[in-house]
C-alpha cells in the first residue's frame, strides 16, 4: 500500500522519521494519487496502538513512536487498511548488534537497519563495541579494527532519534578486552590475556573509555559489560596483590566503575553472569545449585541494572526461575535473548524460535519490562547479517502478541525488507543437514578435507556424508529459484555457499572411500577434476562474501575471512599434490587418512579447531 501524510496531521515527534522512511518506502509527504492518507494521534494507553479506517484514509492512535512506526509497517504490507488494536507488555524492545567480532557495520548499514527496526516496532539499539570506538589519546584502542569515530556515532544516534529509537553503547570494562590487551601500550593494565587489571591506572583508562563511548549519544544509559571474566585475579593481579576471592575483586572493581558512571551522569547496566558463576562450584551461569552470599548481594551498587542473558534454554519454567533469582538480587532484570547469527553462515531460525518463544512467554508472566535480542558475531562474523531480519520480524510479532504465523509475516517482510520470508526461513536449513542436531554449515565449510575432524564427528553419529551432500545440493537448487530481495538477506550468496558445502562434503567422502579401496584411478580423477572445480567454487564464494561484506560493513575484518578462504584454496592445492604423489608412487601413504577416528563427545565450531588439531594457528 502507498501512504501519504500531511505535516499538520502528524505530531512533531514523527515528522523526521516519516521523511526518512521516504528514502526507501512508498511514503510521501503531501497528497499523492493512489496513496492512502494516514493521520496520527497520541493517546495515553501505554504500550498500545490502534488503527482505525476512516473516510479518506486511516487514523493511527499510538502511545509512542515505536507503536506509530510499527503501524506504518503493517499498513505498507496491506492492500486495504485493516482495523486492529495491538498491545505490547514491554517498555523497551530492542536489539544488540555485535560491532566487535570482525564485522563493524557501516553507518549507512546501521541506518538501513534503523528504518526496518522502526517499522517492526523496535525502540532500542545497542552497539556492542569492545574496542571499536574512538578513545581520544588512545591510538591503539581499536587500531586497524574499523573503530567508529565520535562523529560517526553521533550520526547514528541522530538518525535513530528520528524514529524515537534509543541507541545505547555497550562496552567492556573488565573482560573480553583481548583486542586492546594484545598491544604493549596496555601492558600495565593487563591482568590476563583478556581481563583488565583491577587497580592502578586501569581506572584512568576506564574513565576515558566510558566518557568516549557515552558522549556521542543522547541516552544516559550505558552497558559496561563485565561478563565471562573467568580468570579474574589469576594473572598479574595475583603476582602483584596476592590471592583474593574473586567476589571481592569483582565487587570492588564494579564499585569503581559505577563511581565513574555517576560522575559522568550515566545509568549503568551489566551482564549478570559473574554473580551466578562465582556462587557456583562449577562456575556455571545456569547452575541451579549456585548460591550468591548475602554479603555479595549487599555490595551490588544501587542503580545498576542487571542483564540476564540466555540464548540456550527451551523451557519456559527455567527462564521464570532465573528471573526470580535475579529479583532476589534486588531488581528485575533486563532480558537478553538471541537471534542466532554467531558461528553461522545464515540466520538460524530453528534455535531462535526454540529459545525466544519460551523466553518471551516467561518475561510476560514475570513482569519483565525490557527485552532485547543479541546478534553476536563470534569467531569471525561469517553470517550474512541481513538474513537475521527475518528473525527480528518473527520475534517482534511474538513480542507484540502475535503467533509468528508465516501467512502474516510473508507480506510484512516483503513490504519492509523487500525479501521472500519463506526463502529466508528455508535457507536457514543450511545449518541442519538430515540427521544432524548442531548448526554445522560453518563447520563443514572450514573442516579440513584430509583431517576431517568434523566429518568424523558427524559420521560417528551415523550420518553419512552422502546424505549431507544431498541435503546441501537440494537446498542450493531450491534457494536459487527464489529471486533475491532488494534489501533483505542475499539468498544468491547462501545458495552458492550451499553448493560449495555439497561439493566439499562429497569430496571428503570420495577421497576417504577411494583411499580405503586403494583406488588410484578414482583418486587421480579427484585430483585432476574434483579439486580444481571446488577451488574455483570456493573462489566464487569468497567473491560473493566480499560483495556482501562491503555492502554491510567497513572493510576492516574481512582480511580474516580472506585468509580463511585463501587457506582453504591452498589446502586443497596441497591435497591435490599429496594425492598425485600417492597415485604416482612417490609417497606410500596419505598419512592423515591412516589415523583412526577417535570418539568426540562434542565438537568446537571455532575456525582454529576445524582446520587443524594443532594449537598453533
Amino acid at each position: 500500500m502507498r501512504l501519504c501524510w500531511e505535516t499538520k496531521e502528524v505530531p512533531d515527534e514523527l515528522v523526521d522519521g516519516l521523511r526518512a522512511l521516504e528514502e526507501e518506502y512508498p511514503i510521501s509527504e503531501g497528497p499523492r494519487e493512489g496513496a492512502e492518507k494516514v493521520r496520527f494521534k497520541r493517546w495515553d494507553r501505554e504500550g498500545s496502538s490502534e488503527v482505525v479506517p476512516e473516510d479518506g484514509g486511516v487514523l493511527v492512535l499510538y502511545d509512542g513512536p515505536a507503536r506509530a512506526f510499527r503501524a506504518v509497517g503493517k499498513l505498507l504490507a496491506e492492500d486495504v487498511p485493516v482495523p486492529y488494536v495491538e498491545e505490547v507488555p514491554f517498555r523497551t524492545l530492542g536489539i544488540m548488534l555485535d560491532c566487535s567480532r570482525n564485522a563493524v557495520p557501516s553507518v549507512g548499514h546501521l541506518k538501513r537497519w534503523l528504518r526496518k527496526m522502526a517499522l517492526m516496532g523496535y525502540d532500542m539499539m545497542m552497539l556492542y563495541m569492545e574496542d571499536t570506538y574512538e578513545v581520544p589519546g588512545e591510538p591503539f584502542f581499536g587500531y586497524l579494527r574499523g573503530r567508529y569515530s565520535q562523529e560517526e556515532l553521533r550520526e547514528v544516534d541522530s538518525y535513530a532519534s528520528k524514529f524515537g529509537i534509543e541507541v545505547i553503547p555497550c562496552i567492556q570494562t573488565l573482560g573480553h578486552l583481548e583486542q586492546i590487551l594484545r598491544w604493549p601500550a596496555y601492558r600495565d593494565v593487563k591482568d590476563t590475556s583478556s581481563v583488565l587489571l583491577a587497580g592502578g591506572r586501569t581506572y584512568e583508562l576506564l574513565e576515558r573509555m566510558i566518557r568516549a563511548a557515552s558522549e556521542p549519544f543522547r541516552t544516559d544509559r550505558i552497558h559496561v559489560g563485565m561478563d565471562e571474566a573467568h580468570d579474574l585475579g589469576r594473572g598479574r593481579y595475583l603476582d602483584t596483590f596476592g590471592y583474593r576471592r574473586n567476589f571481592e575483586i569483582f565487587s570492588e572493581h564494579l564499585s569503581e566503575v559505577i563511581k565513574i558512571c555517576r560522575r559522568l551522569g550515566l545509568r549503568p547496566m551489566i551482564w549478570s553472569d559473574m554473580y551466578f558463576r562465582m556462587g557456583s562450584e562449577t562456575g556455571d551461569y545456569y547452575d541451579p545449585k549456585s548460591v550468591i552470599p548475602e554479603e555479595v548481594v549487599a555490595k551490588i551498587p544501587e542503580g545498576v541494572q542487571l542483564v540476564y542473558w540466555d540464548y540456550y534454554h527451551r523451557d519456559e519454567e527455567f527462564y521464570r526461575e532465573w528471573i526470580r533469582r535475579h529479583r532476589r538480587l534486588g531488581r528485575t532484570p533486563i532480558m537478553a535473548s538471541g537471534i542466532w547469527t554467531w558461528n553461522k553462515l545464515w540466520y538460524d531460525h530453528t534455535i531462535t524460535t526454540a529459545t525466544v518463544a519460551p523466553c518471551l512467554s516467561a518475561c510476560r508472566k514475570e513482569g519483565v519490562e525490557e527485552v532485547f535480542f543479541t546478534l553476536w558475531g563470534d569467531d569471525g562474523a561469517e553470517c550474512e547479517r541481513d538474513s537475521a531480519l527475518a528473525g527480528l520480524m518473527w520475534a517482534a510479532e511474538l513480542a507484540y502478541g502475535g503467533g509468528g504465523e508465516t501467512k502474516v509475516l510473508v507480506p510484512r517482510f516483503k513490504a519492509i525488507c523487500g525479501g521472500d520470508y519463506v526463502a529466508h526461513i528455508r535457507a536457514s536449513e543450511v545449518e541442519y543437514p538430515a540427521g544432524t542436531d548442531v548448526g554445522s554449515a560453518k563447520a563443514f565449510l572450514w573442516d579440513d578435507p584430509l583431517l576431517g575432524m568434523f566429518a568424523r564427528y558427524i559420521e560417528s553419529k551415523e550420518v553419512s556424508l552422502g546424505q549431507v551432500a544431498a541435503h546441501y545440493r537440494a537446498l542450493a537448487q531450491e534457494i536459487s529459484r527464489h529471486r533475491k530481495g532488494w534489501d533483505a538477506g542475499d539468498t544468491e550468496h547462501i545458495a552458492l555457499a550451499a553448493k560449495v558445502l555439497a561439493d566439499k562434503v562429497l569430496l571428503r567422502g570420495r577421497i576417504t572411500a577411494a583411499y580405503a579401496q586403494r583406488d588410484r584411478a578414482a583418486l587421480q580423477s579427484i585430483a585432476q577434476s574434483d579439486i580444481p572445480a571446488l577451488q574455483e567454487e570456493v573462489r566464487k564464494l569468497w567473491e560473493s562474501h566480499r560483495r556482501v561484506w562491503l555492502s554491510q560493513n567497513k572493510p576492516f575484518g574481512f582480511e580474516v575471512l580472506t585468509v580463511r578462504y585463501g587457506g582453504l584454496i591452498m589446502r586443497l592445492e596441497e591435497i591435490r599434490a599429496r594425492i598425485e604423489e600417492y597415485v604416482s608412487g612417490r609417497r606410500s601413504a596419505i598419512e592423515e587418512l591412516e589415523e583412526p577416528a577417535e570418539p568426540l563427545p562434542q565438537v568446537s565450531l571455532r575456525y582454529r579447531n576445524l582446520v587443524t588439531s594443532s594449537a598453533i594457528l
